[in-house]
C-alpha cells in the first residue's frame, strides 16, 4: 500500500538502458514519465532533464566499473530521483531497466 501510495503523489519514472559488456551505451536511453506535469515551472520537459542526468552519470562513472550492472542501475536511479526531485519538488519512484548485449 505504501509504494501505491507514493505511486499517486509522487509519480513513476521509467528508464530503458542498453549498454555493451564493456559499459558503452549503445542506444539513447528511453525515458517514460507517468503520474507527474510534463515540464518543470521554466517549462523545461522533466524527460529531458531524467535524460540528462542519465547521461551525465553514465558519463561520471568509469568504463571499468560500468561492468557492475547493479551499480550503474542504482546510480542511475538515485540520479534521475534527485534531478526531478530538484526540478519539481517531489522524488518519484524510480525503475531502472538495464539491457546489457
Amino acid at each position: 500500500m505504501r509504494e501505491r501510495r507514493k505511486l499517486s503523489l509522487a509519480g513513476l519514472v521509467s528508464v530503458s538502458l542498453v549498454m555493451s559488456d564493456k559499459g558503452v551505451l549503445l542506444a539513447d536511453p528511453e525515458i517514460a514519465l507517468q503520474g507527474m506535469p510534463g515540464t518543470d515551472r521554466e517549462g523545461t520537459p522533466l524527460e529531458d532533464i531524467a535524460r540528462d542526468a542519465v547521461l551525465g552519470t553514465l558519463q561520471s562513472i568509469p568504463k571499468p566499473r560500468r561492468k557492475d550492472q547493479a551499480m550503474v542501475g542504482e546510480a542511475v536511479r538515485r540520479a534521475v530521483r534527485s534531478a526531478i526531485n530538484q526540478a519539481w519538488g517531489k522524488k518519484p519512484v524510480c525503475s531502472v531497466l538495464l539491457t546489457v548485449l
